[in-house]
């Protein structure tokens, strides 16, 4: 069942779910060091910006995050619409001798919050995609906004998502055949994908988090251009992005301005070329012509959507056009023009969808023993996971 909001969705399963249970100033401190690193070098906005900023974060959950940012030197507002966060934000506080740095916690989301003050940075990472559409946040950032402040989010992008979406669908297949219940068909299809990198949260969390979750969907992703074009709309313009959403290859004379039109388009050129990298997690730059990406692009986004479709009706209609979909996307691959950084990269790709058209094959087949031997074994299923999050950050002209 649809959750109106994704915070009812986790307080419905009664548990936080990024909660890190930081004890030691050593734990704050090695999770500190991979944000520092996130945002100083993907993301361009250096620790000391944050010293005496005023920081308004939506969505904290347990906290984490605002804990970083307040080390940072950040004066720290929170707006957590979970009350089962805030005790769990507090004690942290108070843990880390930052009770100082906190100014305001509200019991609001995104919609509900109020304020007078202006601040000089929000933060809303991994739930902002469901506030739809993203004009409707877009616009509370820019009244909320002093000039020149800057916005962070992250979000599922609907191309990098592919794979979130695919694993959800093969979890909807093994639950048809089999009758197990979530957790039971979760860990017999995808453990050794899970035990195969190192996690910080439990498995049980991931299938909350994801593979059980009503908002990991496509109607909810969104795609970077339009995201893009939305921001720049709302008088934004794009600070950094993670991937990339700049034209890293462009050059032109440092003293030309370029307009915010301008910049968009560009940016708008560059994505389309990046969806493959986006699907793929890896560079995957399409340097064909325009056409040629354009249908690329086309084969991407139809391959999305029906994969999305077997997450409710795993046999229906959607499965032939996956299995059909998977082996076209993969043999255009092999005569595409694509810029990685080695051939292994390409062959990689090919052999996870070659990896995918088996099991959605065997899905077809209603094998359900086929479909878990193949999940527990291919290494090309195993070791890929996509790009599904990326990090924007815009500036308030």
């Amino acid at each position: 069942m649809a959750e109106d909001k994704l915070f009812n969705y986790y307080e419905r399963q009664d548990v936080l779910p990024t909660f890190g249970n930081f004890k030691s100033s050593a734990e704050l401190e090695a999770y500190a060091g991979q944000r520092r690193e996130l945002f100083s070098d993907k993301l361009v906005l250096p620790p000391r910006l944050f010293r005496d900023a005023e920081v308004l974060e939506f969505g904290p959950d347990s906290g984490e995050n605002a804990l970083v940012f307040a080390g940072w030197g950040a004066n720290m507002t929170l707006a957590e619409p979970n009350r089962l966060a805030h005790p769990k934000i507090e004690a942290y506080f108070a843990h880390f001798s930052l009770t100082q740095r906190l100014r305001e916690l509200a019991l609001a989301d995104v919609e509900g919050f109020r304020s007078d003050r202006r601040f000089d940075i929000i933060d809303a990472e991994g739930f902002i995609y469901t506030v739809q559409p993203s004009e409707k946040w877009l616009g509370i950032f820019q009244r909320l906004l002093n000039q020149d402040g800057y916005a962070v989010v992250s979000y599922y992008e609907r191309y990098g998502g592919f794979f979130e979406l695919t694993l959800k669908a093969i979890h909807a297949a093994g639950k048809a055949l089999t009758g197990r219940a979530p957790l039971d068909n979760a860990k017999a299809l995808f453990e050794p994908k899970w035990n195969s990198i190192p996690h910080t949260r439990s498995f049980e969390s991931w299938l909350m988090d994801v593979l059980e979750n009503p908002f990991v969907r496509y109607r909810y992703f969104l795609d970077a251009t339009a995201l893009c074009t939305a921001a720049h709309d709302q008088g934004f313009d794009v600070h950094s992005a993670w991937p990339a959403y700049r034209d890293s290859l462009d050059i032109y004379w440092h003293k030309k301005v370029l307009s915010g039109d301008d910049k968009l388009r560009r940016a708008a050129r560059h994505l389309d070329r990046s969806r493959l990298s986006f699907l793929g997690g890896r560079k995957l730059y399409l340097v064909g012509k325009a056409d040629a990406v354009q249908a690329i692009s086309a084969s991407i986004e139809a391959l999305v959507l029906d994969v999305d479709g077997m997450i409710d009706n795993p046999f229906g209609e959607s499965l032939p056009r996956v299995i059909a979909g998977l082996a076209s996307l993969r043999e255009t691959i092999r005569s595409t023009d694509i810029l990685a950084d080695d051939a292994a990269d390409i062959d990689a790709i090919i052999a996870t969808l070659d990896s995918f058209h088996r099991i959605f094959a065997a899905i077809g087949q209603r094998d359900a023993a086929a479909v878990t031997a193949l999940t527990q074994s291919d290494a090309a299923f195993i070791n890929t996971w996509g790009q599904p999050a990326h990090f924007l950050v815009v500036r308030k002209r």
